[in-house]
């Protein structure tokens, strides 16, 4: 199977392409997966974390200047968190969201992954849908103070996968 480079990434850098993708992971999690990058049509699996940010990732579908084979191609952690996951088996369910009224459609306790403000909760308070986070920092934001941040991907059950 052949993957294509993603047209809208012409003539914009590799941050700013990503930066209109969802976050789909964090770095910390890609060694070992597989991993398609949009913007080049590679198909890579990070296997080196480096200090200074961004992996090295080995090429398992190329083409032109990034071969298949023994290169070491380093990519960015912008690219690591919004590449797109393929899988072996049955896929892992995540679904898109991608307006404020399909955020509030969310159950409480659903995971949502962010760009700007990381991974959040979805819970109703007082009748209000709120995004919080309580690691490191309380963070409290109301569904359309993360209009800015859609569409986002959510981790959700089998069952509510057909968002």
């Amino acid at each position: 199977m052949s993957h294509t480079a993603d047209p809208r990434a012409n003539g914009i850098s590799t941050v700013d392409y990503c930066a209109l993708l969802p976050r789909r992971r964090y770095t910390h999690e890609a060694r070992g997966r597989v991993l398609l990058f949009p913007r080049a049509g590679l198909v890579v699996v990070p296997f080196e974390e480096l200090k200074g940010g961004g992996w090295y990732v080995a090429v398992i579908e190329g083409h032109g200047a990034y071969p298949v084979g023994g290169y070491h191609l380093h990519a960015c952690d912008a690219e690591i968190e919004t590449a797109v996951e393929l899988t072996l088996g049955e896929p892992v369910p995540d679904a898109m969201v991608s307006t404020t009224a399909e955020t509030d459609a969310l159950e409480d306790g659903v995971f949502i992954r962010t760009r700007a403000h990381g991974g959040l909760s979805k819970e109703t308070v007082d009748g209000e849908t709120k995004s919080t986070r309580t690691i490191l920092r309380k963070v409290s934001l109301r569904t359309d103070e993360l209009a800015d941040q859609l569409p986002v991907v959510v981790r959700c059950s089998k069952e509510t996968a057909g968002i």
